[in-house]
């Protein structure tokens, strides 16, 4: 789970689809900072994800790349 700090914009690097069709390799979203999605998000290894198209998971922060954008709220 990532604690605290703003979303961070990420792309995905491994196929999730399926846990979610929608979760292909290149999906691009936001992290979502204090957040647990499933029994796996309370790991130091796991973040949550929403993504653009709608999906949201609990994703392994090493299935992800970081665009080194900041959402502003």
């Amino acid at each position: 789970m990532q604690i605290a700090g703003k979303p961070k914009r990420i792309k995905l690097k491994v196929d999730l689809t399926r846990y979610d069709s929608r979760c292909k390799i290149e999906e691009q979203g936001w992290t979502i900072p204090n957040i647990k999605l499933s029994d796996w998000g309370y790991q130091d290894r796991f973040v949550a994800v929403e993504f653009d198209n709608g999906a949201k998971l609990d994703v392994l922060w090493k299935g992800l790349e970081i665009l080194n954008q900041e959402k502003i709220e």
